[in-house]
């Protein structure tokens, strides 16, 4: 079944890679000339992660105008005002923000207030700017894994002075370009991992069972959802395993797509309220909340809170994995034998004693199965719940994170419990929950967490991925060819060893494809033309027409042929332009790939073994 009505729109550019600071030339080139204000926080600055984005910058001919870095870790309506009066004092016309949830927030809300002037208070709400408003261009680099916000429209400040947390929410937040580096969250404390990561968890498990759900933010959240669950424990443990830590950044991302489509509900509405009150964590708080407003939801969504469990890898029987009837979807490969006579009670045992497992009965008569479908899967969401509790006091074992709000700091022992349930209630999340939420509830939910007595649970080497072997860069060689003769001299023999090679050279002529190689740094052109009787190497001016013109830097063709890039790839990152019939050209790369094997080879028999990648 689908909603009555729903939207789904994308507008920002998403780039991804591990290291890929490195070569963000082609992305970021629009962007030059302009007066750039980087916002960020002094530990990102200590830490080293602003200083590899402004040498990716500056490597891409952009240098960064001014750098406010005095962001805490919940943004104020201070830290706003100080950083647009920063930019607007530079005369900066771009913002670039590099850090977590608050410095990210804190640029967007900066950037409208350069933008429209006034005070912060005045653009407080949702959608007050008209379609035709525009903000300054705006780049993210997140260096956690967890809020999402570099591909939402939504920020929140707090407001110290009132114990709050302002909502801003504008189309124009959603930045012209995000850039996820894994690289960039390495330094990232494991109990921060832990916060974030968990609140990425909670953006997608909330957009998946929101009244608001859509097909689109559905499919999202449950791919974060894999992610999120399956890696959250390994980044935590391994902080430099770069796939765990990819892992987490997508996941935070397609957590952050769907609940901006889907929103949240209950659990925010409550975890803003312990920030705005208490200063507890938005982590922390989401993290502690999660599983009882699960519970308190539960039999609302036990459809969406089994297919979440299903997602967190708990193993139930194939039976429920589509959400058919027992019936439909086989029963016949559970049961093998007939039962005459049973009822509820029994059948319930016989689940809960591993009845996926039982090949000796088959049910040939019974009224009404339906119950069974029902009954497993909440047993299914129930015990998703369950995973979520073991989650937190394994990321507890690993990082130190408290598992109650007493120990996360509230001292007071709730004395401001009816602030917080009232400053819940008005929460704007709240709107969104699948069950209206209860003031009473709100307050039994708090009282459960802060009173919590969950202890640390040790994680076991089960529960960790295999170690991920550290990922190693290539070695970087830069102007490998030193003119236009040596280039020919090298790449234009190389390229009549693969005409003669037994395996190589007939595929070659039998493509009846001339493709014409134009390189840069230094300029060449090489054409391998096979529409002849006999494929013809030459190098400079070719008198025909190519089929295909690929063009690349001389450097590309050297890491090309040692097989360490992939080109379908270079081709969406314009590190290779290709103008003809390029799909016929890429039936060429099978051919191609014993020629990986042959190139470094061929370097050494030439006395080039200083040209070998790694």
């Amino acid at each position: 079944m689908l909603p009555d009505y729903f939207e789904f729109t994308l507008p920002t550019k998403l780039i991804y890679g591990i290291g890929i600071l490195d070569s963000i030339e082609d992305a970021v080139a629009k962007f030059k000339n302009r007066k750039i204000l980087l916002v960020t926080d002094k530990i990102l600055v200590k830490a080293g992660p602003v200083g590899k984005v402004k040498k990716g910058f500056k490597k891409a001919g952009i240098n960064i105008t001014a750098t406010f870095d005095k962001v805490p870790p919940n943004s104020t309506i201070k830290t706003v005002q100080d950083c647009a009066a920063l930019g607007q004092k530079k005369k900066c016309d771009m913002i670039i923000a590099v850090g977590g949830g608050s410095v990210i927030d804190t640029a967007k809300v900066a950037n409208l207030l350069m933008v429209k002037k006034g005070k912060l208070q005045d653009h407080m709400g949702a959608y007050l700017l008209d379609a035709s408003d525009t903000l300054l261009p705006f780049i993210v680099i997140p260096t956690t894994a967890g809020t999402g916000s570099e591909v939402t429209k939504v920020a929140v400040i707090a407001d110290p002075d009132n114990d709050v947390k302002l909502p801003f929410a504008e189309e124009q937040f959603l930045p012209d370009l995000a850039i996820l580096d894994p690289e960039m969250t390495v330094t990232m404390p494991g109990r921060l991992t832990a916060y974030t990561g968990m609140d990425a968890l909670v953006h997608a498990i909330e957009a998946y069972v929101d009244k608001e759900w859509s097909p689109a933010s559905d499919a999202l959240a449950m791919h974060a959802i894999k992610l999120i669950s399956e890696n959250i424990l390994q980044a935590c443990d391994k902080p430099e395993d770069l796939q765990a830590r990819g892992a987490m950044q997508v996941g935070s991302f397609l957590a952050g797509v769907a609940f901006s489509h889907s929103m949240v509900g209950m659990v925010h509405g409550i975890a803003h309220a312990l920030g705005g009150v208490y200063h507890i964590p938005h982590g922390l708080a989401n993290t502690l909340i999660l599983p009882e407003v699960m519970e308190y939801n539960l039999d609302s969504r036990l459809e969406r809170y089994a297919d979440i469990a299903l997602a967190m890898g708990i193993s139930f029987p194939n039976i429920i994995s589509d959400s058919q009837s027992v019936i439909k979807s086989g029963a016949l490969d559970l049961f093998t034998r007939a039962i005459h006579k049973t009822n509820i009670d029994s059948l319930k045992d016989l689940v809960d004693s591993k009845a996926h497992k039982v090949r000796d009965f088959t049910i040939k008569k019974l009224e009404n199965l339906g119950f069974v479908d029902g009954w497993i899967r909440k047993q299914a969401a129930l015990a998703g719940i369950e995973k979520i509790r073991t989650l937190n006091r394994q990321l507890a074992f690993l990082t130190k994170m408290p598992l109650n709000l007493k120990d996360a700091g509230i001292d007071d022992g709730l004395e401001k419990i009816e602030q917080l349930a009232d400053t819940a209630m008005e929460d704007g999340s709240m709107l969104y929950n699948p069950v209206e939420p209860d003031r009473d509830a709100v307050i039994k939910i708090i009282k459960k967490v802060f009173y919590s007595k969950d202890k640390p649970l040790e994680v076991s080497g089960e529960d960790l991925k295999p170690a991920d072997k550290k990922h190693h860069k290539a070695k970087t060689i830069s102007n490998v060819f030193s003119s236009s003769k040596m280039l020919y001299d090298v790449l234009g023999d190389f390229y009549e060893i693969l005409k003669k090679d037994p395996k190589i050279g007939p595929s070659i002529q039998k493509s009846d494809l001339c493709v014409q190689f134009q390189y840069k740094n230094p300029d060449a052109a090489i054409t391998i033309d096979a529409t002849g009787k006999n494929t013809k190497i030459i190098k400079g001016d070719f008198k025909g027409e190519p089929q295909v013109t690929m063009s690349m830097t001389a450097d590309f063709a050297h890491k090309f042929w040692h097989g360490k890039v992939n080109l379908v790839t270079a081709l969406t990152r314009r590190k290779v332009t290709a103008k003809g019939n390029v799909p016929k050209t890429l039936k060429l790369l099978p051919i191609l790939k014993p020629a990986f094997e042959l190139y470094p080879d061929y370097l050494k028999e030439r006395g080039l073994e200083h040209l070998i990648m790694e």
